[in-house]
């Protein structure tokens, strides 16, 4: 289960938009708490599709308007992987996060 800070709302706003653009339902269902990550291919799926998304909302050029106020996008998506990073870590798949971010690594090369 993922708890988005009340005090920060564009934390998530950014995750279910892109979450949405990028059509990964399994983590826009984790962003909005439908079910939880119950087993090891689950949060791989997951911890990737979260490595696409901050990926794809760094390229991203083109700001919609429901994201318009967002002065520096860097430090949000900062805040956002920290969150979703303990959040996944508090499951016990500290080895699927590693496992999707050493992928990340590789196709960014």
């Amino acid at each position: 289960m993922i708890t988005f800070p009340q005090n920060n709302p564009l934390l998530r706003t950014v995750a279910l938009y892109y979450a949405k653009k990028l059509g990964h339902t399994p983590l826009l269902d984790f962003f909005e708490n439908r079910g939880t990550i119950t087993d090891e291919s689950q949060a791989l799926l997951v911890c990737t599709q979260f490595q696409q998304l901050i990926d794809a909302a760094m390229l991203d050029n083109q700001v919609p308007d429901q994201l318009s106020e967002i002065k520096n996008i860097e430090s949000l998506l900062f805040g956002l992987f920290n969150l979703v990073h303990q959040a996944v870590l508090a499951l016990g798949f500290e080895e699927q996060w590693q496992q999707a971010a050493d992928l990340a690594r590789q196709q960014a090369k």
